[in-house]
Parts: C-alpha cells; structure tokens; sequence
C-alpha cells in the first residue's frame, strides 16, 4: 500500500476535493455582486422568495398598466359610444383593444364594478376566486390591490431608508455635536408608539376623499418617524470605515467630504442596506395591512388589507371573501422575508458554516 510524504503534503498545503477547487476556479475574476447571486443561487428558500417576490413586482405593474389602459380605453369617445358594444357604454371589465378590432378582448371583471346578479359566488371557473356581498369578483380584487399593496410597501421603505441613510452618513462622518442631537432624535423616535401615531394621523385626515390621499399622508408620516434603525445601522458603518487607509488616501488628495462620503464610505455599506430594504418591505406592507385590518384603511383604493378589513366577519360563512386577500399579504411578507434572510447569508460570508 502506497504511503504518503507528509513532509510534501506540509510543502504543498491542504488537498482540495474537485468539487472545491471547481468552486474556487469559477470565482476567480468574478465581481462582488456575481459571487453574492451564486450564493443566493445555492440557498433553495432564497430562490423561493426571489420567485415570489419577481411575480409580485411584475402583478402590481401588470394590473397598474392594464388598470390605466382600460381607464384610457373608456375615455376614448370612439370606443365607448358604440351603441352595438354593450361592453363600451359601462366599464364592466378590463379590457385589451387594438386599432383593427371590432370589440375588445375582455381581460377581467372590473375589481369596482358591481354586479347585483353576482353576489356571494363561491370559487368557479368563472370567477376563480368567488365573488364578496356587493357581487365584485375576488380575483380582480387581489389582483389590482397588488398595485396599492406594493406601491405602498415600496415607496414608504424607499423614503425611510434614503431619509436614514442621509443623516446616519452625516451623523457617523462628522460625529461631534451634529452624531449628539441626531442620537437624542433616534432615542426619542423609539419611545414613540409608532403605530398609534400612524392611527392618529389617519383620524385626523380621515375626511380625505381623493382616492390613495389617506395613504399618501401616512406614508410620508411613516417615513418620518421610521428612518431611526436605518440611521443608527449606516452611522456604525460609518466609523468603522471611515477610519480606513483608502479614506485617508482621499483626504491626503484634497477630495471634499461629499465625495468621501457618497463615492466611496456609502458604496461599501450597501449591503446592509440591502437587507434593511428587503426586510423593511415586507415589513412596510404588513403595517400598513394591519392598519387597513382595524379599519384605518382607505376605502377609495383597492387593495389586500381593506379587503380584509371588509370581510373579516365573514370567514365562516363565506370564507373566500378574507381568505385570499389574507393569502396574498402572507405570501408577501413570506416572499420577501425568504429574500432578505438569503441576502443576508450571501452579502455576509461569515455567517456560512
């Protein structure tokens, strides 16, 4: 039996299988970002969630496009005054034209219009979904309340995060006096009940009658108030990196702190922004659920939470009505949960086994 030379396996270091060393040949060259996505590739629940959360974002702005399409469609005097096109007099559904075609492709049952005929439907194959007690169709419903839900979802952790990421820049770059009143803002922003605050200032606009305008209002006070752990994250960041020898080497060359600190402090604290945001979404969307849950929605808008708002009484009579709505919120705070703790794990090799 063949002996092996421990004083040359000393010389040569440790024997990789082929399975490792074909791993470290396909990283050789590659960037940051194409090494984070063969790790995200390698984590099965993180490709759920980007599934998931890649056939969310494209309903929400499949449903918005349609839904303002079919708005222009209506509008247009050349289409909805045909007297022999029942379809053209009321916006009874959604629905797809092209120069050419006599009548238009019926896509969906309009998720605003009512039909008396149809109320209360279980699931079929005509409406999927079943239909709720104003005879709506259910699966338009959550289909174009993807828009709202997302949109909201977005936008206000968007906000929060751009808001936070300013002034924890600012805040971990300079320190001193501006990092002290910054600090006591933070601490007083977590001592206020965030939630109540967001119910006190729906009650205050609740006379709002311009479709979204209560939401509009609280995002902007949701993003007001949420901006403190976006902050204090980008601030640590901030004075572990600004201490670096490339940082010096920027100041020793006379390049002004904006330069420092947006070029290149700010691009290697991306990926805990990353998570934040992914998580934060997910977050955003279930708040501003639950606030339509407890009935400080908006009921000029589409969308999962005032659905679910709306029939919530009625889960064992006709449990269709809640169930899909609530279906759809579960399944995006999941998406995008899966996402962010994938994310996490692959911008952040040290917590791989």
């Amino acid at each position: 039996m063949a002996t092996v030379d421990k004083k040359a396996v000393e010389e040569e270091g440790p024997i990789l299988d082929e399975t490792t060393l074909k791993e470290i040949e396909s990283m050789k060259g590659a960037g940051q970002w194409s090494i984070v996505w063969r790790r995200l590739k390698k984590d099965t629940m993180g490709m759920v969630g980007l599934y998931i959360v890649t056939f969310l974002i494209l309903m929400a702005i499949v449903s918005w496009f349609l839904l303002m399409y079919d708005k222009w469609l209506f509008n247009n005097v050349a289409l909805t005054r045909d007297p022999d096109n029942p379809y053209s007099l009321a916006n009874l559904y959604v629905d797809f034209w092209l120069p050419g075609m006599k009548e238009p492709i019926i896509l969906f049952q309009h998720p605003e219009w009512q039909f008396a005929d149809q109320v209360k439907l279980p699931p079929s194959i005509e409406h999927p979904f079943g239909t709720d007690k104003n005879g709506r169709d259910m699966f338009s419903r959550v289909f174009f309340g993807a828009t709202i839900s997302m949109a909201l979802g977005f936008i206000g952790q968007m906000t929060t995060v751009i808001i936070g990421t300013i002034l924890g820049s600012l805040s971990g770059y300079y320190g001193g006096l501006f990092d002290d009143i910054l600090q006591r803002i933070v601490e007083l922003l977590y001592s206020m009940p965030g939630f109540i605050l967001l119910v006190f200032v729906i009650v205050l606009f609740e006379n709002t009658n311009i479709p979204g305008g209560r939401y509009a209002v609280v995002v902007i006070f949701f993003s007001l108030i949420s901006w403190g752990g976006t902050a204090l994250i980008v601030r640590s960041n901030f004075f572990s990196l600004k201490q670096q020898d490339f940082v010096e080497a920027e100041k020793a060359l006379g390049a002004a702190d904006m330069r420092i600190i947006f070029r290149h402090i700010l691009p290697n604290s991306l990926a805990p922004l990353i998570i934040i945001i992914t998580l934060g979404i997910a977050g955003t969307i279930f708040t501003f659920a639950a606030l339509a849950f407890y009935g400080f929605g908006d009921p000029n808008v589409v969308s999962w939470g005032d659905d679910l708002n709306r029939w919530q009484n009625d889960l064992m009579t006709y449990p269709w009505m809640p169930m899909f709505p609530a279906l759809m919120i579960f399944f995006t705070v999941l998406g995008f949960n899966l996402l962010g703790d994938a994310l996490r794990d692959a911008l952040d090799p040290r917590l791989k086994d």
